[in-house]
C-alpha cells in the first residue's frame, strides 16, 4: 500500500532540504513543493497568519514512521503538520515506479 504525506514548512530552503533528504534516503519516490501558500491557524490562543510551503511526498505505507521521525528531527516547528493519506488507486506504471524507488530505503544513510 502506498501513501501521500502532507506537511508544511516556513521557508523554501527548509522544505527543499527535507525533500532532498527524503529522496536521497529513498524514503519517498517524489516530493512536490507548493509555494506561496497563506495559512491561518490558532497557536497558543493566538490566531496566526503565515506564508508557508506545502510539501507532498509519495511513499510506501511501511516507511511512514521513518518519514515522521526524519520530519521531526529537521523541522523548525514545535508541532509540524504531518498528515498521511492512503493512495487507493493510481496508474500501474506510476505505482510500479513508486515501489521501485522506495524498495531500497535507508534511513541511516
Amino acid at each position: 500500500m502506498f501513501v501521500a504525506i502532507y506537511t508544511t514548512f516556513p521557508t523554501l530552503e527548509e522544505a527543499k532540504q527535507f525533500g532532498w533528504t527524503v529522496i536521497e534516503k529513498r524514503l519517498g519516490a517524489c516530493v512536490n513543493i507548493i509555494s506561496d501558500v497563506i495559512s491561518f491557524y490558532r497557536w497558543k490562543e493566538t490566531i496566526e497568519e503565515e506564508n508557508e510551503f506545502i510539501v507532498w511526498l509519495k511513499t510506501r505505507e511501511t516507511l511512514v514512521e521513518n518519514v515522521e521521525k526524519l520530519l521531526k528531527s529537521v523541522h523548525s516547528y514545535e508541532t509540524p503538520a504531518f498528515v498521511v493519506y492512503k493512495i487507493h488507486t493510481g496508474s500501474e506504471e506510476y505505482l510500479n515506479w513508486l515501489s521501485e524507488e522506495t524498495e531500497k530505503s535507508n534511513i541511516d544513510r
